[in-house]
């Protein structure tokens, strides 16, 4: 049985997006989500930056941090695509949503995933904390969020270390990014799988107990992760191609002006967006002095095919956790006509 709160996220999540289209100039609009991963920056800040307007395209933005709603929207019809994680690409449309995979997002480098543990647990590596899980209980957990590449990726360090994963024992779930940072950082939970630039700014945040640090369990050296995705509904793509084509025209503009600009100049012009997508809520007079200069600034790559190796291992994957049975082909789930 569906869960109430489904329910009512999907109802919420058709009523704000129905919102939001009235009045829009729907023949050059689309309705985009941004997750708070570092892939949605380049669209937030081309979109402050008007690059977006510049190719005649009415983008509206609206950023969640709850992936389930997300989800929930795009399957609704009530956003035109997001970016994503490749297993929430895959399992949309194993669940019947015709999405398609039209580029690659960000492509993460090494440091920049971390399983954190805070100093006070006394938890030193991967093999303690795992002997320290307990089944039912959140706070002797793992906390990642649920069928996602965070997952995958802690699924396939921890297999290739030797451990065997029980997920009902070591796992505890989540939807909400930010929250789960938060728990991380108020010691409600043993260890928590994070990507920047929540890693370096919990890391970073003086914590009332001055003795108090994160420990990183494992930075992941040695995996490739998987890159963030651009995904669109499949109408929208057959039947819009050229809003799709004007859309890599801003997102290429905002990448070759985010790369070109000094560290000084982009702290300057994209703090607030970046607050707004990774923090809602949190303003610069907040921010604690100091903390930004401890911040890797990310080099943004040119949009480019997913490769068909990860897709078809992250399809094998959530095969094996029975969070799918379908079998799609990396052939039908992904497109290069934007990057030709």
């Amino acid at each position: 049985m569906i869960r109430l709160r489904t329910v009512l996220v999907l109802l919420v999540s058709v009523c704000v997006f129905g919102l939001l289209g009235q009045g829009a100039d729907t023949q050059n609009s689309l309705r985009f989500s941004l997750p708070p991963i570092m892939g949605s920056l380049p669209i937030a800040l081309g979109h402050s930056w008007g690059l977006f307007k510049d190719a005649a395209l009415d983008m509206q933005l609206v950023a969640l941090s709850d992936n389930q709603a997300r989800s929930l929207a795009l399957m609704a019809g009530s956003i035109d695509g997001m970016v994503c994680d490749v297993t929430t690409a895959l399992l949309l449309y194993t669940s019947g949503t015709q999405v398609v995979i039209t580029s690659t997002a960000y492509q993460p480098q090494s440091g920049s995933l971390s399983i954190l543990s805070p100093s006070y647990f006394r938890i030193d590596s991967l093999k303690d904390l795992l002997a320290r899980t307990e089944k039912g209980n959140t706070l002797k957990s793992i906390a990642l969020t649920q069928m996602s590449d965070l997952e995958y990726e802690t699924d396939t360090l921890l297999s290739r270390l030797g451990y065997t994963v029980d997920p009902a024992k070591d796992y505890s779930y989540w939807h909400d990014m930010l929250q789960l940072a938060t728990f991380l950082s108020l010691g409600s939970v043993y260890a928590a799988v994070l990507p920047e630039p929540y890693i370096t700014y919990i890391s970073e945040y003086p914590s009332m107990n001055p003795n108090a640090k994160l420990i990183h369990l494992s930075d992941f050296q040695g995996m490739t992760l998987l890159p963030s995705v651009i995904v669109f509904r499949r109408s929208v793509v057959e039947k819009s191609p050229d809003l799709v084509a004007r859309f890599y025209t801003a997102y290429r503009a905002a990448i070759d002006r985010i790369n070109s600009l000094t560290r000084e100049e982009l702290i300057a012009e994209g703090t607030d967006q970046a607050l707004a997508l990774f923090f809602p809520g949190l303003t610069k007079e907040n921010v604690p002095d100091g903390i930004m200069d401890h911040f890797v600034i990310p080099h943004f790559d040119s949009p480019q095919m997913l490769s068909k190796t990860q897709f078809e291992d992250v399809l094998s994957w959530a095969r094996a956790k029975r969070y799918t049975w379908k079998q799609p082909t990396y052939e039908e789930m992904t497109t290069d006509r934007f990057l030709r």
